[in-house]
């Protein structure tokens, strides 16, 4: 990432990296990523809001270069993950800021909007999440995180994400591919390719009920929220329509494409930067396709 510095603390206890870009002196923007995801998933926007902003992008715990889980009952939740947080946030200065969650990331910062008054976040960005998860998502998640596959070598490896996650809605060019096959993977202990993250994180879906009824939170937020939709969302009508009216009655921007979003598109960046700037969504920029 183009003048981002790749840095590491302690916080709560583990070591955490993050990168770190733009002028320490202006408002500061985090971006956190989704349950298994690294700080490099959305390194074209990181770059367009470094421009104008302090921009810090961790390594959640059990991700990319960041410690992976020693506890599983405690670390894989989002209370443990709110420890992390204030801690880094505290460690490096930062007073208030923005926040911009996908996934996990964006509950997260549901729940930090609420408790956390020694840097209180102005503006709250969700990706795709709401505050509810359905049984059913969880075990699947669940599943699929503590068994991740192997593979014989790096292609097999970028052909299955490929295939796995274009199902998902997920369309990227070539090179886009190979740069999340890059971040997403690492060598096993027999040579083989697998999934970067730890399995543990897993454990959050068994037992962390509480992550997955953010309500008591967002009910208290009064801060401007914009949730982006994917076409082919994991939030549903009802679910969608009851975070319009309680809490913060965010405000809705509806994108192509399923759960994950490497948030590259213009349109889709330019409205979050106009959204974390004034609060409000610029109908101007949005496409017919997306009205």
């Amino acid at each position: 990432m183009r003048n981002f510095e790749s840095r590491f603390l302690n916080c709560a206890g583990r070591n955490i990296h993050f990168l770190e870009g733009g002028n320490p002196d202006h408002d500061s923007v985090v971006i956190w990523h989704g349950v298994t995801g690294t700080c490099r998933d959305h390194v074209e926007l990181a770059e367009r809001l470094a421009e104008n902003y302090h921009v810090i992008c961790p390594d959640a715990i059990g991700c990319g270069l960041s410690d992976w889980i020693e506890n599983r009952t405690i670390e894989p939740g989002l209370t443990f993950y709110s420890e992390v947080a204030r801690d880094l946030l505290r460690q490096l200065n930062i007073a208030g800021c923005r926040w911009i969650g996908s996934s996990k990331g964006g509950g997260l910062g549901i729940i930090l909007a609420d408790i956390m008054p020694e840097c209180p976040i102005s503006h709250l960005v969700i990706n795709d999440v709401g505050p509810g998860l359905p049984d059913w998502m969880r075990a699947a998640a669940m599943k699929n995180i503590a068994s991740p596959p192997r593979f014989d070598s790096f292609p097999q490896f970028e052909e299955n994400l490929r295939q796995t996650l274009s199902r998902g809605k997920l369309k990227l060019p070539d090179a886009k591919w190979r740069h999340l096959a890059l971040t997403w993977s690492r060598r096993t202990d027999d040579g083989g390719i697998t999934f970067h993250n730890d399995p543990a994180l897993a454990y959050q879906f068994a037992h962390h009920p509480q992550d997955f009824n953010l309500w008591p939170h967002y009910d208290q937020l009064d801060i401007p929220t914009l949730f982006i939709r994917g076409e082919y969302s994991m939030v549903d009508d009802v679910e969608t329509n009851a975070m319009q009216s309680r809490g913060p009655k965010c405000k809705i921007y509806n994108r192509p494409g399923g759960h994950i979003s490497l948030m590259d598109n213009e349109e889709e960046q330019n409205i979050i930067l106009d959204f974390i700037e004034t609060g409000q969504i610029n109908q101007t920029q949005i496409g017919e396709n997306h009205e």
